[in-house]
This record gives C-alpha cells, structure tokens and sequence, in this order.
C-alpha cells in the first residue's frame, strides 16, 4: 500500500512522496550504516570522505563561553551567561570578563575561586587571633563598611612622631 504524502504546500504545487509504511531501518552501528556513512559524505576542505575530525582535529572556534555561579538554594552550578567566540581574539575578550571555555572548565575555575576565598578567610581568622583589641576594632569597623567577604583589612597609615631636637 502506497501513501501520497504532501511535503511543501508553500510551493502552490505538491510535491509527491510514495513510501511504504515504516520504511527500512539499518542499525547505525551496523557494517552497511557505516559504509553507507562514508558515501554519503562527500569531499570538504578537510579531505576525502569518511570521518575528518579524526584525522583534522576538531575546530577550537568558533566555542561556547560560559559565565557560571552556584545557585541560591542547591548550591549547583548555574550558567549565568553564555556566548560565541568565533576568533582568539573575542575569547581573550571573555576570559577577561570572567568567561571560560565550556561548562567543565567554567566549573573548575568557580571551585578554584571559592577555594582561594575560603583559603583567604581561614588566613584573616587566623591573624586576628594575634591582632590588639584596637586592631580587631579597627578590621571590624572595616568589615561593616564593606558588604561581602574582605579577605584582607586596609593598612591604615600611622603617623609617628617625630623628635625635635
């Protein structure tokens, strides 16, 4: 039995399609897809037909930049923004506003971040242990001026006196 099948009705004319039902299917990772595979292709800038990425490589651009943090509830990694770099020249661009090159490495970069502020954290408490009371006084009226973690209290200058003589 043979179904006539409308594709393009935009064209003003139909076009006709006869198929039977189901068709054949050929499992991809069968010896006859994969030979039918490399016909299919034909030549590119890369070479012959069959599988270039294997012998070429894979392109570097045009690559996804992404921009993550960690979420408010959950704490999973969130994609915060994400674009196009289509030459060296626009990643540079990105990676200097906080972009990287895919979600992996955007994710590891996040970890590494969060790492050295904790590291940065447990150093302060650590040296306000040892500080004066005017010093704590001091690293605490600048906390409060601050909104968000300071990993470090600004050096406030002291002027010595000096004697006349």
């Amino acid at each position: 039995m043979q179904q006539e099948v409308e594709s393009n009705p935009s064209t003003g004319g139909i076009d006709r399609h006869f198929s039977v039902p189901g068709g054949v299917f050929h499992n991809p990772a069968g010896a006859y897809a994969r030979e039918m595979a490399k016909w299919e292709m034909g030549w590119s800038p890369f070479g012959p037909p069959g599988r270039p990425r294997e012998r070429v490589g894979h392109p570097a651009y045009p690559c996804r930049m992404y921009k993550v943090k960690r979420a408010d509830l959950g704490g999973d990694v969130v994609i915060e923004h994400s674009a196009d770099a289509d030459d060296e020249a626009q990643e540079r661009n990105f990676r200097s506003r906080g972009y990287y090159n895919g979600l992996e490495e955007a994710a590891k970069a996040l970890a590494q971040r969060e790492q050295d502020a904790a590291r940065l954290a447990a150093e302060r408490a650590a040296h306000e242990r040892h500080m004066s009371d005017a010093a704590r006084a001091e690293a605490a009226a600048a906390d409060d001026a601050h909104d968000g973690h300071l990993a470090a209290v600004p050096e406030t200058p002291i002027q010595r006196r000096v004697r006349k003589e």
